[in-house]
């Protein structure tokens, strides 16, 4: 028999029926399963199969071409309006509030860019100083704070004041190298009130709270303005207060108490209690436990390469922290009216713990006796891994451990809403979602917002996964996956953050440099962002990049690729900082946000009292009496479905 066959196909061996029994069928035909197939037509069964199995991975995989290509070619594609050449190393970008400058930090110092030129109006330079991270703060007649950090974790306070660059201080600043604090990050309170940083030094870490005397300073560079010419200098400002220094809690020990009225007494009042620091376990019960322990999980603890002291002694190594604003009830240190937004409180969680801590802020420095205890205690039942804080500072969300995401309502000091995210990935990062649904809302203060409000979050996950949650008090959850686990490393999500000036819109940017925006809700790209071909996003792993929510721009590092082949070390870096326009893309004009989350912020008005909040939950219940209604009508209809007959 005479078979034309192609080379890449091969012919399949044929099969040996010398040792088997006549009454077994190895291989028979499905329509007449009693009768065994020749060995000829069994090879052509074969050949067949094996050729319909290759053709189909063909076809399957050109389709999946195909589709790719027809959605590329349906989604619209942004190009970069502007592009300007950046100094060597550009690590960190900043944007004012009014979007009037950038803030550049790179391998030679700190510039300030002018965004309607792009040209440098400034320069701070320090011989070896590498600046790795800046946090800005707007305060006011073009003044700015900028609190920075180096490669060699030391953090300095500038402020940027009509062109000019001072430096007021230096935090860990030390003759002695073997001596000095390593400062991993250092923040500013969005009013420029305060700020924090967190040092380490031998193995441990604690947080250290300043107040910054922002209404003096200003006095003082308009003296200095006016009295000297223009330049970078140092200033001779009022120095700043260190108010606190915020260690982790430290393991519980035994003690000595022996009834439960000792322990209350202990508390200082009730007020905080489960932080573990007061109980009547003793030192023999501690031990007897610890011996179980390592009993139960022996051969757990004798592959571990530390020791058991290590294992005890280790402590956390981070801490995350927010500013808070005054919410609720709360009246400010001194009986002092609020002149702006000044955060009252400081929240933070230290890495491996289960508790959530806030810390009242002094006005000025006080004595205090021994550790600062935390005044409020928030207890998960599961580990923090990642927080975020919403733009008025009510809602504070915790991911936990398991997919768990737990918001805190401020406000009435309980749990807004919890929620599982699908999947077996550990939550990494949050962030809120500005959405509003009436525009009507901006002709009135808002009161610090809703009593029960519809709360949207970016959830990102350390598979790659997004998911887009919607999230209201008694359970009302809604998850959407805009973006699934990747199949391969290139198309890894490195940032998924919302843009605060574009409704439920979200930028994307992967490890294989593609950028892209993409509708949270609906889960699909609304366009591209693409940088000239001879430029590539990077870093891939750490993209260098800023919203600017003011004239709706993403400024964001390119790298040459001629550069990336061949770097020398006399060569500077050919990159530069490319601007996106968000503002000229027609596509997203129904999405567009024409009052941004500064409007909110100055509108909101601080509740004088009880009686009005119970005015305003009334009027809020009678609002939305209507919508209840239905929502009750639907929850009776689905219960009669699922009713037990």
């Amino acid at each position: 028999m005479t078979l034309y066959n192609r080379k890449d196909l091969g012919i399949p061996e044929p099969s040996d029926c010398s040792s088997e029994d006549d009454d077994i069928t190895h291989l028979t035909d499905l329509y007449q399963p009693e009768h065994q197939l020749p060995e000829s037509v069994r090879v052509i069964n074969k050949l067949l199969n094996s050729l319909v199995d290759r053709a189909w991975e063909v076809i399957s995989k050109q389709d999946i071409i195909r589709k790719d290509t027809e959605g590329m070619r349906k989604v619209p594609v942004l190009n970069p309006a502007k592009e300007m050449k950046l100094p060597s190393r550009t690590n960190s970008v900043a944007c004012s509030d009014d979007g009037a400058y950038l803030f550049l930090g790179h391998a030679h110092g700190l510039s300030v860019i002018s965004t309607s030129t792009l040209t440098r109006v400034r320069a701070w330079q320090g011989e070896r100083v590498e600046l790795t991270s800046i946090s800005c703060a707007s305060l006011e007649n073009c003044t700015h704070l900028l609190c920075t950090v180096d490669d060699m974790g030391i953090a300095r306070l500038f402020v940027h004041h009509k062109e000019n660059i001072y430096l007021i201080k230096v935090l860990n600043e030390t003759d002695d190298l073997n001596q000095r604090n390593i400062c991993t990050k250092f923040e500013v309170s969005r009013s420029g009130d305060f700020g924090a940083a967190v040092m380490t030094s031998s193995g441990s870490v604690w947080l250290d709270v300043y107040r910054f005397p922002r209404d003096l300073w200003l006095k003082e560079l308009e003296t200095k303005q006016a009295t000297q010419t223009s330049g970078s200098a140092e200033a001779k400002l009022s120095p700043t207060v260190f108010l606190v220094k915020i260690k982790p809690p430290e393991i519980p020990a035994g003690t000595s108490l022996k009834s439960p009225s000792e322990v209350l007494q202990k508390t200082e009042g009730g007020t905080i209690i489960g932080s573990g620091q007061n109980h009547m376990i003793s030192n023999s019960q501690w031990e007897n436990q610890d011996a179980a322990f390592r009993k139960m999980f022996s051969k757990y603890l004798s592959s571990s390469p530390m020791t058991p002291s290590q294992q005890r002694s280790e402590g956390p190594r981070n801490c995350t922290f927010h500013f808070l604003l005054r919410e609720g009830f709360y009246p400010l240190p001194g009986g002092a009216k609020p002149t702006r937004d000044i955060p009252i409180a400081l929240c933070l969680w230290w890495s491996g713990s289960h508790n959530f801590l806030h810390y009242i802020l002094k006005t000025s420095k006080e004595k205090n006796d021994g550790e600062p205890r935390p005044d409020v205690l928030w207890p998960n039942s599961q580990e923090i891994f990642c927080s975020a804080a919403s733009a008025c500072t009510r809602f504070l969300v915790l991911g936990l451990v398991n997919q768990l995401v737990t918001i805190w309502d401020r406000r009435f000091g309980c749990p807004y809403a919890t929620i599982v995210i699908p999947g077996d990935s550990a939550i990494c990062r949050l962030k809120f979602i500005l959405q509003r649904t009436e525009r009507q809302q901006i002709n009135r203060p808002l009161h610090q917002g809703p009593f029960s409000p519809k709360l949207h979050l970016g959830v990102t996950c350390r598979n790659g996964s997004c998911y887009s949650v919607t999230a209201g008090r008694g359970g009302d959850t809604l998850i959407v996956s805009f973006t699934e686990r990747p199949a391969d490393q290139g198309s890894f999500a490195t940032v998924a953050e919302p843009v605060s000036f574009l409704k439920c819109l979200a930028l994307l940017m992967q490890r294989n440099g593609n950028m892209s925006v993409w509708d949270m809700k609906d889960a699909a790209p609304v366009f591209i962002l693409t940088l000239p071909q001879t430029h590539v996003l990077g870093p891939v792993w750490d993209p260098v990049y800023v919203l600017d929510p003011v004239q709706q721009n993403l400024y964001i590092r390119g790298d040459s690729k001629t550069h990336l082949k061949k770097v020398t070390d006399k060569e500077e870096d050919a990159t530069s900082l490319f601007i996106f326009s968000f503002s000229q893309c027609s596509v997203i004009d129904r999405c567009r946000i024409t009052w941004p989350a500064a409007t909110e912020k100055e509108t909101r008005v601080p509740l004088s009292g009880l009686e009005e909040a119970c005015n305003l939950y009334i009027q809020e219940r009678l609002d939305t009496l209507e919508e209840r209604n239905r929502n009750l009508a639907i929850q009776w209809e689905q219960l009669q479905k699922r009713a037990v007959k």
